[in-house]
């Protein structure tokens, strides 16, 4: 089982700022889990949400600021970083889960990525669409898909549908074993059954996967500390 810091080690540092990334590794951990957007002028930034208000208390959207304007923004002396210089510095043969969190940001952080890091790679987005895309077009490379509420819809067979060719995991959200525990378990066992990886978020209590812990490969938590 590997253990990923979620957007870092948040629980330490302000969430995707270099600081947070790169804390985690120090403690020992297999690798981080990172949100990607694009500026206005279409650079890829670490941040997860659309605003700046969780990052220093500022509403007003990264995609409606170029990289010099979104510079100008600080927290607590750091800035949003580029998923470039994020890569340039990452320590070497560690695991990136890289969340795409826009459609427009998909093939340009792929590109990026392969540019500029040497190491394990993890592709995920709540898009199933663009995550489609991708993997036809780059086959090698590690996709896989994020699900959380807006997905309980799906039947299990839609869901067993989108791992039929070149998909590496399933992202799962850990409380769902809390709302349904039985059909979530049934899903991870037919994915297991068919070699997808499987990666649980955010895991912040051992005892939230004791009993599942023989089929999860990857879970990413705020604090790694807690897992080595």
């Amino acid at each position: 089982m590997k253990i990923l810091g979620h957007r870092g080690i948040p629980v330490l540092y302000k969430e995707n700022t270099l600081q947070s990334l790169f804390a985690p590794f120090s403690f020992g951990a297999d690798g981080i889990e990172t949100d990607v957007r694009l500026t206005k002028d279409g650079v890829p930034v670490l941040i997860h949400d659309e605003t700046l208000t969780n990052f220093c208390g500022t509403d007003v959207r990264v995609r409606d600021l170029t990289l010099a304007e979104l510079r100008e923004y600080k927290s607590d002396g750091e800035t949003v970083p580029t998923l470039e210089e994020f890569l340039k510095f990452a320590p070497r043969n560690k695991c990136l889960n890289i969340e795409i969190k826009e459609y427009e940001a998909g093939e340009l952080s792929v590109l990026i990525c392969r540019k500029f890091y040497e190491g394990e790679i993890i592709f995920s987005s709540f898009n199933h669409h663009l995550i489609n895309e991708l993997k036809e077009k780059y086959n090698g490379l590690k996709f896989g898909y994020l699900f959380d509420e807006q997905h309980t819809s799906m039947s299990d067979e839609e869901i067993f549908a989108l791992f039929d060719k070149n998909t590496y995991s399933a992202h799962l959200p850990v409380v769902g074993l809390l709302y349904f525990p039985e059909r979530l378990l049934n899903i991870i066992k037919e994915l297991k059954r068919r070699e997808i990886k499987i990666v649980l978020w955010t895991v912040n209590d051992k005892n939230d996967i004791a009993r599942i812990s023989e089929y999860v490969d990857y879970i990413i938590t705020d604090d790694v500390r807690i897992f080595l």
